[in-house]
């Protein structure tokens, strides 16, 4: 079976439309937390290996107003990434992303979005079906017009023209003769995750407006 007739098995009616988009599958959705998602197959170093990538923002709001940018950097001191412990049966926890730490180290991380979501028992549960190598949430950037990752976030960040977050999971090699569960239980921890990132952002705007 292919791919795309795997994507379109597991996800079945969750998938307004999809198509090849330069790298990966685009995967527009309908009646989710997520609008999105990009799945792309990536090659691990210079094995023959492959991983892949599901990458699906989280639109908070549009414009560059100075309430989107508070906000915007409110959320950016708040970006996480899983830590995993164990071999074959996985244990995760929630900490600061190192993505922040080296990009912008002038920033002191708040920790109660880490601490809300180490909190969530049904998000910890998704998180082992799922039995991801990686998940990131960062604020959301673009990388059109930048040099490097690195100067497109530092440039986001100065005038962010959407406010929202970036939902990064991994999964690594090993996946390929159990792909569409892959693709069905990633689906079902980042839509769970994006309502709570949703849940907390709105609270965060309430106090920072």
């Amino acid at each position: 079976m292919s791919e795309l007739e795997t994507i379109r098995l597991a996800l079945k009616t969750k998938i307004s439309k999809i198509s090849w988009d330069i790298d990966g599958w685009l995967i527009i959705l309908k009646d989710s937390n997520i609008s999105s998602i990009k799945a792309t197959r990536r090659q691990v170093g210079i094995s023959f290996d492959w991983e892949w990538h599901f990458v699906a923002p989280v639109i908070i709001s549009e414009g560059d107003g100075s309430d989107g940018l508070t906000l915007y950097r409110e959320m950016k001191r708040r970006e996480v990434q899983i830590k995993r412990k164990g071999i074959f049966r996985y244990n995760y926890a929630w900490v600061t992303a190192e993505l922040l730490e080296r990009v912008f180290p002038e920033i002191v991380p708040v920790p109660d979005l880490r601490e809300y979501l180490n909190s969530d028992r049904e998000l910890l549960k998704l998180l082992k079906r799922s039995s991801l190598d990686e998940l990131y949430v960062n604020t959301y950037f673009e990388l059109l017009g930048a040099s490097s990752p690195d100067e497109a976030l530092r440039r986001y960040y100065e005038s962010p023209q959407i406010v929202g977050w970036l939902i990064t999971a991994v999964k690594g090699p090993g996946s390929e003769w159990r792909f569409g569960q892959i693709v069905r239980r990633v689906y079902e921890l980042l839509d769970y995750l994006a309502a709570r990132l949703i849940e907390f952002t709105r609270r965060l705007e309430s106090v920072t407006a």
